[in-house]
């Protein structure tokens, strides 16, 4: 369920809190309270990878080339990668990506992270527009693991994020 940016959330989380001078159960705490908060979406750039991986038909990839669609992945609470929605271009699907994380924020101060399965410039213009619309108490950019990215395939770009309150 965390993974990758999410990871790295979690981690700098616990570091604040030790930081704080918080006792090692308060960091545990610390930690666990963003666990639950985190939400993970990707926005698959080929629907390649998941045809390969047996997560879609022949015929969908076929079909979803054709009409560029562009999969909205999530990590589910048994942090299984899921669908979550379509889009029709990558840039919708980017889109979609700053409206889940708006939702997700509820008007609150996200902490994020932008993922990318190497696109490192797309991610960055990315990182970009979504700070423009989103208040951000922190934000970076990673590498997507090779663990996630095996699945999605290169051009893929996700958000790790959770809002404070």
């Amino acid at each position: 369920r965390v993974t990758s940016a999410g990871q790295a959330l979690v981690v700098l989380a616990a570091a604040r809190a030790a930081a704080q001078g918080k006792s090692l159960q308060e960091v545990r705490q610390a930690a666990d309270a963003v666990v639950q908060h985190m939400h993970l979406f990707f926005a698959v750039d080929t629907l390649e990878y998941l045809h390969r991986g047996g997560r879609i038909g022949g015929a969908s990839r076929y079909l979803g080339t054709v009409l560029n669609i562009k999969p909205i992945l999530y990590f589910d609470l048994d942090g299984k990668l899921d669908a979550l929605e379509r889009a029709r271009t990558k840039g919708k699907a980017l889109q979609r990506l700053t409206a889940l994380a708006e939702e997700k924020a509820n008007g609150h101060p996200l902490h994020l992270g932008v993922i990318h399965a190497n696109a490192p410039q797309i991610a960055q213009d990315f990182r970009d527009q979504i700070t423009r619309h989103l208040q951000c108490k922190e934000v970076f950019t990673l590498e997507l693991s090779p663990v996630i990215g095996v699945h999605v395939g290169p051009g893929t770009i996700g958000i790790a994020l959770y809002a404070e309150n």
